[in-house]
C-alpha cells in the first residue's frame, strides 16, 4: 500500500533539482544523430570535431553555423567544434526556436524579486536575450570567454540553444515524443543578489523548475517551466552537455510523474525522485554513449559528485536517501540493460514504460512496467531485463540495509541519512511514534549476546532557499523489531513497534544512543530498526552498532519487554 504525502508543489519545486553534472567523450555515434541532423541540428559524433587543424574552420555556407563544445571544456580541452543550428523562429535571429527560448540572466538590475516572509531578501539577475546572428547569417562571432567564471558570457546561450535542440531532436525525431513541442525556457548564468551577502551571488546548480515551481520561491508566476542554469567561481553549468541533456529529460518526464514521496508501512518512499534523478542520467549517457554523469560541472564541488552509471549500485545496499545518490541505482541499472540489448531497443523499452508511470509509481511497480515493455520486443529481452532489474535490486527491494559503521565525511557518496518532519507529511497520518526515514537498518546479532548500543548524531536540516530559514532541532528515537522490518501504524495513531530509550542530546549533533538488552536481542538473528523523527527536518550524520559486555553503567536501557 503506497500512498502519496501531501507536498507534492514542493516536489516539484525541488526534486529534479541537480546539484552538478558532466560529460565524457563520446565513443561511436550518439543514438538519433542522423534524424537529428536531417532538422538541421548537428549533434555530438555528427559534430565536426577539432581532430585537426581545419575542424573549427567553417565552409563557404555559413548560416547558422555556431561553435559550441561537443562535450565540456575539460573533455573537450576547450576546443569548440562547429555545428549548424536549428534556424530561430524569432526574426532578428535571437536565440529562441520551436523548442526553446534562452535567455541570460545577466547580474543587473531589473531581476524579479524573491521574497521571504512577505519582505524582499534579494533578486534574480536580469533575463535578457544577447546572441544576434552577424551579417553572414552566423553565430562564429560568439566564442567561449577567456576565463569560465565569465557571469554573462553570450557563449552561454549559444551553448543552451544547441544542446536543447539536440536533446528534442533524440525525444521526438526517434521515440515520437512530442510533450515539449514549444519553446522551453532555458536561463543561463544565474546568479543571485542578496545584500545581506554582500550582493551577487553565484548559483552552483541546475535544475529544471515547473512553472508551479517558482511560487514555492516567491517568485510571479510563469506560463511555462523552466530549465536554469547557474554560474557559480570558474564553473558554467551550461557549459556541460551532460547537465543540460539531464535537466532536459527531468522536463520530458514532467510534472505528473515521480516527484512525490510515498509512504507504507515501512517507511517513507522517496525513490520515485531517485528514480527521476536515475533516468534523467542515463538518457543524458545514453545519447551521448557515455555513462559518466559530472566531469566539468562537478569539478568545483569534488569528484565524489560525479556519477557513473557503469559502476554497480544496487536496492538496498546502496540506499543512502538522497535521491541524486539513490539514482545511481537505477541509472546503473538502466546502463547494463543498454549494454545487454542495445541501445536503440533499451532506450525504447524504458520510455515506453516510462510514459506509463505516474506520481504513485514506486519502484518495483516501475521495473515490473519495464519489463513487460521489453518482453512485448521479445522474449529474449523480458528475461534480460528481468534479470538486470533483480540483480540491481529494482525488483523485490526490501528498504532496509546492513548497519556498518557510518559517518558521512568518510563516505564515498557524502550525504547524510534524511528523516522528513511531521509537518513535512501532511494531516492524514497519524505516526505516534515519529517519522520513520526513508531506509531501515538491520543488525545480525550474535546468539548469546548480552547488550546491543545503537549510536547515532541527527543535525537539523532544515533552511529555505539561499540559505535563509532555519528548522525545529529534531527529536530522533528508535523503533524495533526482531526477525523482519519495522512496521508503524500510518492513520490509526497507535504504536506498531517497540520504541526504544534514548539517552543523548537531541538536535545539536550531539550523539544519541539506545542500550539494547534481553528480549530485543535473545535468541539473536536479524534485529531491524527504524530512526523516528519526532522534531524537525533531520540529517544523520553517523550511525554505528556495538556489542558489549554487559549494561552496567549505561543510560536508558530497553529490554523490549511488552
Amino acid at each position: 500500500m503506497d500512498r502519496s504525502i501531501a507536498r507534492h508543489a514542493a516536489q516539484m519545486a525541488m526534486v529534479s533539482t541537480l546539484f552538478a553534472c558532466g560529460a565524457e567523450p563520446a565513443k561511436a555515434p550518439a543514438a538519433g544523430a542522423a534524424d537529428a541532423a536531417a532538422d538541421g541540428v548537428v549533434p555530438l559524433d555528427g559534430a565536426v570535431r577539432a581532430a585537426d587543424a581545419q575542424a573549427d574552420v567553417a565552409g563557404p555556407d555559413v548560416f547558422n553555423h555556431a561553435k559550441v563544445y561537443v562535450a565540456d571544456p575539460l573533455t573537450d580541452q576547450k576546443t569548440t567544434s562547429l555545428v549548424t543550428l536549428a534556424t530561430p523562429t524569432d526574426p532578428s535571429g535571437k536565440l529562441t526556436g520551436a523548442f526553446v527560448e534562452v535567455r541570460n540572466c545577466l547580474p543587473e538590475p531589473g531581476g524579479e524579486a524573491i521574497k521571504r516572509g512577505g519582505f524582499q531578501i534579494g533578486s534574480l539577475c536580469k533575463e535578457v536575450q544577447t546572441v544576434q546572428p552577424g551579417a553572414d547569417g552566423s553565430y562564429l562571432h560568439v566564442v567561449p570567454p577567456a576565463l569560465d567564471k565569465d557571469n554573462s558570457d553570450a557563449f552561454a546561450e549559444v551553448m543552451m540553444y544547441h544542446h536543447v535542440n539536440v536533446m528534442h531532436a533524440y525525444f521526438k525525431d526517434k521515440f515520437g515524443l512530442d510533450a515539449l513541442d514549444f519553446p522551453l525556457y532555458a536561463l543561463v548564468n544565474v546568479n543571485i543578489h542578496v545584500p545581506m551577502l554582500g550582493g551577487w551571488q553565484g548559483f552552483p546548480n541546475a535544475a529544471f523548475m515547473p512553472k508551479e515551481a517558482f511560487a514555492q520561491f516567491n517568485l510571479p508566476p510563469r506560463d511555462k517551466g523552466a530549465i536554469v542554469f547557474g554560474q557559480y567561481q570558474d564553473t558554467d553549468f551550461s557549459y556541460d552537455a551532460s547537465v543540460i541533456y539531464h535537466e532536459y529529460t527531468h522536463a520530458m518526464i514532467g510534472t505528473t510523474r515521480l516527484l512525490g514521496v510515498l509512504v507504507d508501512p515501512y517507511g517513507l518512499d522517496n525513490l520515485p525522485g531517485a528514480m527521476n534523478e536515475g533516468f534523467a542520467d542515463y538518457f543524458s549517457a545514453s545519447l551521448r554513449n557515455s555513462p559518466i554523469i559530472g566531469p566539468y560541472a562537478l569539478g568545483f564541488a569534488g569528484e565524489h559528485l560525479k556519477r557513473d552509471l557503469s559502476l554497480p549500485r544496487k536496492c538496498p545496499d546502496d540506499l543512502y536517501t538522497e535521491i541524486h545518490a539513490d539514482g545511481k541505482i537505477i541509472g546503473s541499472a538502466m546502463w547494463t540493460l543498454r549494454n545487454q540489448l542495445g541501445a536503440d531497443v533499451a532506450d525504447g523499452i524504458i520510455l515506453k514504460a516510462l510514459q506509463q508511470f505516474s506520481m504513485q509509481t514506486n519502484m518495483e511497480a516501475a521495473a515490473k512496467l519495464i519489463v513487460a515493455e521489453a518482453k512485448k520486443a521479445s522474449e529474449d529481452a523480458g528475461a534480460k531485463t528481468k534479470e538486470a532489474l533483480t540483480d540491481h535490486g529494482m525488483l523485490g527491494c526490501v528498504r532496509a540495509k546492513k548497519l556498518v559503521d557510518f559517518e558521512v565525511s568518510k563516505s564515498a557518496d557524502k550525504v547524510p541519512y534524511a528523516i522528513e518532519s511531521k509537518d513535512q507529511t501532511g494531516p492524514n497520518l497519524k505516526l505516534p511514534d515519529g517519522v520513520p526515514g526513508y531506509v531501515q537498518f538491520f543488525v545480525d546479532v550474535p546468539a548469546g549476546a548480552k547488550v546491543l548500543q545503537i549510536r547515532w548524531k541527527a543535525e537539523s536540516a532544515g533552511g529555505g532557499f539561499g540559505g535563509f530559514g532555519g528548522g525545529a532541532a529534531p527529536d530522533v528515537g528508535l523503533g524495533l523489531n526482531k526477525g523482519k522490518p519495522a512496521q508503524i501504524n500510518l492513520f490509526d495513531g497507535g504504536s506498531a513497534i517497540v520504541t526504544a530509550k534514548v539517552a543523548g542530546a537531541n538536535g545539536g549533533g550531539g550523539a544519541q544512543v539506545a542500550t539494547l538488552t534481553g528480549n530485543c536481542l535473545n535468541p539473536g538473528g536479524k534485529l531491524y530498526v527504524m530512526l523516528l523523527n519526532k522534531g524537525g527536518k533531520a540529517s544523520v550524520t553517523e550511525i554505528s552498532a556495538k556489542v558489549l559486555n554487559d549494561a552496567a553503567g549505561q543510560v536508558g536501557v530497553t529490554d523490549c519487554t511488552k
